[in-house]
């Protein structure tokens, strides 16, 4: 019995190993099996495709078909691949960018070096892209200064990079508040000539190379009023001088907030100047240096923003306007135009609603939508507990609108 059990467990093993090779054999047929049924699927990606059939002939060398189908998928997928690249390069010394990145996004990546060169090619696209978006800007800048909108408009249009769209975006507004400036003074004139020539005013010191003439169109109204004008002896006999002396003390305490750095406070005191005596050369001449200066010094740019905060805090809501408007009209300076957004929309909000009687409001306008999707756009979110109900309602919905569910904005109040 001892010498038996010996050679029954030798004659087991020797059974047991014959039976596990070609068991194994079958397991590898039939995982290469299973593998080139999906690759023969697998036609929207031709580089899992090839990887699977030669995967399938590894497992399986004794079926001639795997290895006949890697070799002739793997050339196949090289050749296009080559073809395709090469069409790229082509398209790309064309200088036709959508061509190249087409040609080369279609490159697979089953091999590393074609791949690799068809990666370097988009990159030298995007980058290209990057730099031909950076050359619109001081196109758009220069259409601005010559009051060429419609070119601000169309240059605007055929920006796509975010950032270079978010900078162009401040031109685009400064272009729909100049024409709503245009077109209120154009509803007044006839019925408040003094209000139009108000409108034309700011019109003309947000942009004085702006269509439509507004200085030239100042001048004619003021002529038509000079017409007018009632014979002198049936005005009070001190109304001129009443005028002469609110006009002096208007800029004497301009003068003294320049001094004291306030240049806010003094351009706030030269617009009511200008809204009393449109043609006054001292209030013109000082608000356009300062805002000049504003352009180019970022420190007063910060400081026209503070001032303007500081005028919608106090429901100065024209004094606010015009310093945001100001202050966003050069985006070189205009650090925080998140900030300037926002309450650029706010102050639209709460003036219409303060000039519009309640049951007649019916909500805001397309301006103020625009310059708070423009502060989201910023990444600015205001402190909600500082902001009235309403504000909220349309600023929140505003969100929304950039979602895509656009939304009607609330109209209550």
């Amino acid at each position: 019995m001892t010498m038996r059990a010996p050679l029954l467990i030798a004659g087991c093993l020797l059974l047991c190993g014959a039976l596990v090779t070609p068991l194994h054999a079958q397991d590898k047929a039939k995982q290469a099996k299973d593998l080139a049924a999906k690759a023969a699927g697998e036609t929207n990606d031709r580089a899992k495709q090839v990887q699977d059939f030669c995967q399938a002939a590894m497992l399986d060398p004794k079926e001639k078909k795997y290895k006949d189908n890697c070799d002739n998928y793997r050339d196949g997928l090289l050749q296009d691949d080559q073809a395709m690249l090469a069409a790229a390069l082509s398209a790309y010394k064309s200088h036709n960018l959508d061509g190249a990145e087409a040609q080369a996004k279609q490159v697979s990546n089953y091999d590393p070096k074609l791949s690799g060169n068809a990666k370097t090619l988009l990159n030298l696209i995007h980058n290209q892209r990057g730099q031909a978006q950076a050359q619109i800007l001081p196109q758009i800048q220069a259409a601005w200064n010559k009051g060429d909108f419609d070119s601000v408009i169309s240059l605007s249009q055929s920006i796509t990079s975010a950032d270079a769209k978010a900078a162009a975006a401040q031109y685009v507004n400064n272009v729909n508040t100049y024409r709503g400036y245009i077109n209120q003074a154009q509803q007044l004139e006839a019925s408040n000539p003094q209000g139009a020539i108000q409108q034309l005013t700011l019109a003309k010191n947000l942009n004085p190379n702006g269509p439509g003439n507004p200085a030239g169109r100042i001048a004619e109204l003021q002529a038509a009023m000079q017409k007018k004008t009632p014979p002198p002896t049936k005005q009070p006999v001190n109304s001129g001088a009443d005028l002469t002396k609110k006009v002096n003390k208007l800029l004497t305490d301009a003068r003294q907030a320049e001094k004291d750095g306030k240049q806010q406070d003094a351009l706030a005191d030269y617009a009511e100047v200008l809204k009393l005596e449109p043609s006054n050369p001292e209030a013109q001449s000082s608000t356009e240096r300062i805002q000049q200066a504003s352009k180019s010094d970022p420190a007063a740019a910060k400081s026209e923003l503070k001032a303007a905060i500081r005028y919608f805090y106090n429901s100065q809501f024209d004094d606010a306007r015009r310093a945001l408007v100001s202050y966003l009209a050069t985006p070189q300076t205009a650090t925080d135009p998140g900030v300037a957004n926002f309450y650029l929309g706010a102050t639209l909000v709460e003036r219409s609603i303060l000039q519009t009687p309640r049951a007649q409001w019916q909500g805001p306008s397309q301006d103020a939508l625009v310059a708070f999707q423009q502060a989201r756009k910023a990444n600015y979110s205001p402190a909600r507990a500082y902001v009235s109900p309403t504000l909220l309602k349309i600023w929140d919905s505003t969100g929304q609108l950039m979602l895509g569910m656009n939304p009607q904005p609330t109209a209550h109040r």
